[in-house]
């Protein structure tokens, strides 16, 4: 199943070229009447992937009742595709094809839970790319990088190459920028519908910190360049999220009543800090923001490195109300790793905030300098 899913990711995200010319070239705002390629390489994923997939029913109905509200709010001539939403094990994270189907993992339909205004933020986002016909635009775009190379190939002359010419890096440096940008569009245009919808914007960086948050997402080892990171995409989104705010409460000044419901708790952490004390304990200070904060939450700090008698985790409750809220820990001088011991620079730790029922709100590894 997992080589099923990886194939699938290949022919729907990752294109590479061997040659590629160093000017830019600018993205396709316009498919072509006539293109297809989208819509044949859509049934082959189909049939492909139907049977390892389930319908969204039972505990993932909340899933298909968001999109259906969503889809609503669609254009009459934006509505032709064949909406599907599908559970899927293994795929690790949310994918669209072109037709109209959207893949949830199961692990990540299990985080969303059944809370609509989660759903509806990773949906709209899927819905975009597709209503924009996403896959047929980075299509075109990587074949005109290839047809712009074989053109210059064949037109210049040897001594014209190193002057005019990146190397497949370069040419995958071109392509991560497009798709950084059709990311970037597609969280803008989510956001919009999802609030027109009567979701309330605050659910989509409650979704990037509930994503950033799922294993695998801070390893190296998966990153993706084609996708900018959930810290830059909120950045990106900041005016627009003032902006979608005042939207939607122009539409929903009763929140509890729109169809997400009251507004998510949505936390930002800034990086921590950390410095000596004059016994030599460790104190460890971490900046929030919170917004839709009612009751409390709970900081974890913990160690990744713990030895001996130290403490590997540190919790502490704060009720987060001003603007900018300091929480400090105090670790003992008994430290959990020789290279502080010894007097290093830095402390590897890491750091989760919890609603008050447990559930995970944002976290982040945070290499901690020690003043």
């Amino acid at each position: 199943m997992s080589r099923i899913w990886s194939l699938f990711f290949v022919a729907l995200c990752i294109i590479r070229v061997n040659l590629a010319p160093a000017q830019q070239i600018l993205p396709f705002e316009k498919v072509p009447p006539t293109f297809s390629a989208d819509a044949q390489f859509a049934a082959r994923v189909r049939s492909l992937l139907l049977p390892y997939t389930a319908p969204a029913t039972g505990q993932y109905a909340v899933g298909r009742q968001v999109m259906e509200t969503l889809l609503r709010q669609l254009p009459a001539d934006r509505t032709h595709f064949s909406w599907d939403l599908r559970i899927a094990k293994d795929a690790g994270n949310i994918y669209s094809a072109p037709d109209g189907t959207i893949f949830v993992d199961a692990d990540l339909a299990q985080a969303l839970g059944p809370k609509p205004g989660l759903w509806a933020a990773a949906l709209s986002h899927e819905i975009s790319h597709i209503v924009r016909r996403d896959w047929a635009r980075r299509y075109l775009f990587q074949k005109s990088l290839q047809e712009a190379g074989a053109s210059q190939i064949m037109l210049g002359d040897a001594g014209a190459v190193s002057g005019s010419w990146v190397d497949a890096r370069g040419a995958s440096s071109q392509l991560a920028s497009f798709c950084q940008t059709m990311e970037l569009e597609a969280d803008a245009e989510g956001l919009m519908l999802m609030t027109r919808a009567g979701f309330d914007p605050d659910f989509v960086p409650a979704l990037h910190h509930l994503l950033e948050a799922q294993p695998r997402q801070s390893d190296e080892k998966f990153f993706d360049p084609s996708h900018p990171t959930w810290d830059d995409r909120d950045r990106r989104l900041q005016k627009l999220y003032v902006a979608a705010g005042k939207e939607y409460d122009r539409l929903w000044p009763e929140r509890y009543a729109s169809p997400g419901g009251n507004s998510p708790i949505v936390v930002y952490a800034g990086s921590p800090s950390a410095k000596r004390g004059v016994t030599g304990e460790l104190e460890v200070l971490i900046p929030l923001h919170c917004q839709n904060l009612s009751g409390s939450i709970e900081v974890v700090l913990r160690f990744t490195a713990p030895e001996s008698e130290f403490p590997s985790e540190l919790r502490q409750f704060t009720g987060c109300t001003s603007e900018r809220t300091l929480v400090t820990f105090v670790v003992p001088s008994v430290l959990p790793s020789p290279q502080v011991r010894r007097g290093g620079s830095r402390v590897q730790a890491e750091v989760s905030v919890l609603d008050d029922s447990g559930a995970i709100l944002t976290h982040a590894l945070a290499p901690i300098p020690v003043r």
